[in-house]
């Protein structure tokens, strides 16, 4: 790919001083063995690293592919317009000063830095930014010290800093990488173009990347879902709580934060999500290195009882299979190891072993045919020969290049050559046996993905909208009610009372028992306020809730606006769900479901979805539930409608993608048994 290859690159602002940037760039160039045309610019002229320097574009009398620009930030656009008229295809711009500062003048600077770059169709890299490194072809076009190893990472990150951070940290480890983006200010590619760039990469399989912030999420989650077809990416995304602080108004939004839709993102796209630097290294060199897993079923040998036990629950944690081995092979493995070692998986060959017992058991693992990755633990002992085990484990990987191996070499230094030797021949060790199965484990992913939905009655959108028009704020109950049942969503038999009379025509109407709760438009969370009374059986019940529900409101929220009280029919017991709908600024409308009631915050069992959704989707999204198994039935419940439930969420789903003006949505609870689904309330916000 001739991106990231050019044979031409031209240094805007070289210096001839050490510690400035420009100097930095161009030695970094010059002696890291870059096989390409430099061309240092200054207007000085002169001399840098035995480099001729010209004094301007204009003095290049060959073509230049890639221009690194480190002048002062006044300057960069009068530069980019030269490199424009000079045929320059890539513009990497490191000088700061544009939009991050949050000025007029950097918005405007880098404004006009954007309509040059479309202007003469260059790829503008930054502004802001460390550069970008090819290992291949040993060009360092940026200010980091050393190149990386050459591999087949692509390294996509909006900090410069961190992916400095990351390619030190990844010397240790043997990471190689394919190639490095630090892509800054992101002013005319955003992440999605840096994927598509990756995609097209013959020498990149895995793509990890940074981000602190996603443009265009619609965008994102449809490039992602068509390049991770094909290559692993790993995602490591930052500042996902602050906008949790500012969706509180809802439990949906209190449940989302920016960290719902970036799950939900990953989820839908095939993406796999770390949520450490150290985690994220971690997917990164086992992608690079590993063959996919083919099925749950792994092995783990180890040399101690408690490490394997350790292994075994993370395998159950990372929906692993571990199997008995094949009888004939289990009893050829017993001829290799003692009387007190143990063949069934886990196999411990216990803590005085030797090489030659791991060579028996990875034998008999890569024999088995329903074994498809092993997890090899070790923990030193006083006569284990650790770095022959790793070479035994090397060789086993060799032998068998389509199954995956991990290892946990626990230790410190006593396992120090063992573990470099493991690195260096592209066998992945984690410090502690969970994470090593962990790793395995996110080499199996389900990479069928439903084509998207779309919104299929414009017609019933038009109604929606026009029953929406000049609302905005808390949607009023009537009007609720009217869009509801345009998406076949029923609430219980209920009306609003203004007084106690009006309350006991209604109950009377509607039939005992019935509920009651206050209705304000500044009263979001009722029972926080003391706002609901349930099960009322008669009219003396009704009428002391009625009058107990307006004092607690006062004394609570003496500013609200009181519209009155709801009766509502009191619903039969079944299990409380919630489900709802948010309108995130980058990845737009999103769907939830999870355990509701009085749980809803307190567990935070809640899965997401970018809408919209379809049935198959919202399937999987209740399975993903810690309270899956309440939909199933436990200690002798019947099984839930979960169906009822699935078509809710695809009704949700299509309410919040034909309404744009809906900014949350939370129907909590909802009543969910074996005789079906029943809206115990619905709370609208309408954007303003």
């Amino acid at each position: 790919m001739p991106t990231f290859e050019p044979k031409s690159v031209a240094v805007i602002g070289a210096s001839a001083s050490e510690h400035k940037v420009g100097h930095m760039i161009l030695r970094n160039l010059v002696d890291q063995g870059f096989t390409g045309d430099i061309y240092p610019i200054n207007p000085k002229g002169g001399e840098i690293l035995g480099e001729t320097v010209y004094t301007s574009l204009g003095d290049i009398t060959g073509d230049i592919e890639m221009a690194v620009v480190v002048t002062p930030a006044p300057t960069v656009t009068a530069v980019a317009r030269e490199c424009g008229e000079k045929g320059v295809k890539w513009l990497v711009v490191i000088t700061a000063g544009f939009s991050e500062v949050h000025t007029d003048d950097g918005k405007k600077m880098e404004d006009e830095l954007v309509k040059i770059a479309k202007k003469y169709s260059m790829n503008l890299v930054g502004p802001n930014c460390l550069g970008v490194l090819r290992p291949s072809v040993k060009m360092n076009a940026s200010f980091a010290k050393d190149m990386p190893l050459d591999g087949n990472i692509a390294l996509v990150s909006q900090s410069g800093a961190m992916a400095v951070a990351l390619m030190d940290s990844s010397t240790p480890l043997h990471i190689g990488y394919s190639l490095v983006l630090s892509i800054g200010n992101k002013s005319a590619m955003d992440e999605s173009d840096y994927l598509e760039l990756c995609e097209k990469d013959e020498k990149t399989k895995v793509i990890g990347m940074y981000l602190e912030s996603i443009k265009d999420g619609q965008r994102f989650i449809d490039v992602a879902s068509r390049v991770s077809k094909t290559k692993h990416i790993v995602l490591l995304k930052s500042g996902v709580s602050e906008h949790g602080k500012k969706a509180a108004s809802s439990h949906t939004g209190a449940l989302a934060g920016s960290d719902g839709a970036i799950q939900a993102a990953c989820v839908q796209a095939c993406i796999h999500r770390a949520h450490t630097s150290e985690q994220f290294l971690g997917l990164l060199r086992t992608f690079s290195t590993q063959p996919a897993l083919l099925s749950p079923n792994i092995a783990v040998i180890t040399n101690a009882g408690g490490p394997g036990i350790l292994a075994t629950d993370a395998a159950e944690i990372a929906g692993l299979k571990m199997p008995a081995l094949d009888k004939k092979i289990e009893s050829t493995l017993r001829e290799s190891l003692p009387s007190s070692a143990s063949t069934v998986n886990p196999i411990d060959v216990i803590g005085d072993a030797l090489e030659d017992r791991y060579i028996a058991a990875l034998d008999a693992c890569s024999k088995d045919p329903s074994i498809d990755g092993i997890a090899v633990i070790l923990t030193p002992q006083v006569m284990t020969p650790c770095t022959k085990i790793a070479e035994a484990v090397i060789n086993s990987a060799k032998k068998s290049s389509l199954m995956p191996i991990v290892t946990s070499f626990m230790g410190g230094e006593t396992v120090e050559e063992a573990t470099d030797l493991l690195a260096k021949n592209g066998v992945p060790n984690f410090d502690t046996p969970e994470r090593a199965v962990a790793a395995l484990g996110s080499l199996k992913i389900d990479r069928t993905q439903n084509p998207k939905p779309k919104t299929q009655n414009p017609k019933r959108s038009a109604q929606a909208n026009t029953i929406l028009k000049g609302n905005s704020g808390l949607l009023d109950q009537s009007v609720t009610e009217q869009l509801l049942a345009l998406y076949d969503i029923p609430l219980p038999h209920q009306g609003l009372a203004r007084n106690k009379q009006e309350a006991r025509v209604l109950a009377e109407k509607i039939g005992y028992p019935v509920i009651a709760k206050i209705m304000s438009p500044q009263i979001i969370h009722k029972t926080d306020v003391g706002g609901i009374r349930g099960n009322l059986q008669n009219e003396d019940d009704l009428c002391a809730a009625f009058q107990d529900i307006l004092r607690n409101a006062e004394v609570h929220m003496p500013d609200a606006t009181i519209e009155g009280v709801l009766v509502q029919k009191f619903l039969p017991v079944g299990n409380e769900f919630i489900l709802g709908g948010l309108r995130d600024p980058s990845f737009g409308p999103m769907v939830m479901v999870g355990l509701g009631g009085i749980y809803t915050e307190l567990f935070a069992d809640a899965v997401f979805r970018i809408a919209p959704i379809d049935e198959r989707e919202g399937y999987k999204m209740l399975q993903e539930l810690k309270s899956w198994k309440l939909l199933l039935g436990m200690r002798g419940q019947l099984q839930s409608d979960i169906e009822g439930v699935v078509q809710a969420l695809v009704a949700l789903s299509e309410l919040m993608e034909e309404c744009p003006s809906i900014s949350e949505i939370d129907f909590n609870p909802i009543l969910v048994s074996s005789e079906g689904v029943i809206f115990a309330d619905a709370k609208i916000v309408i954007s303003s």
